[in-house]
């Protein structure tokens, strides 16, 4: 099933609406992950990405300085 989502991602709903996985990306020593927003979703409900990126601490240095990138192509696997 093809859903389509017009309009800028602000939201976590958003995200998944459109099939994108998020990047967030530790401005201090530069870590990456990709994370699934439906699993934050189910975690900590709708939040913008402001807040959320707010809340994410790194893996590796433990510092909250996080970047949020939307995942130009869609989730691909199950719903």
């Amino acid at each position: 099933m093809v859903r389509y989502h017009v309009g800028p991602i602000e939201r976590i709903k958003d995200a998944v609406s459109a099939q994108r996985y998020l990047w967030l990306l530790c401005l201090h020593c530069g870590h990456t992950k990709r994370i699934d927003p439906r699993h934050v979703a189910m975690v900590w409900g709708d939040l913008t990405l402001r807040t959320l990126k707010e809340r994410m601490r790194c893996q590796r240095c433990h510092r909250k300085r996080a970047a949020i990138v939307v995942d130009d192509e869609e989730m691909v696997g199950r719903d």
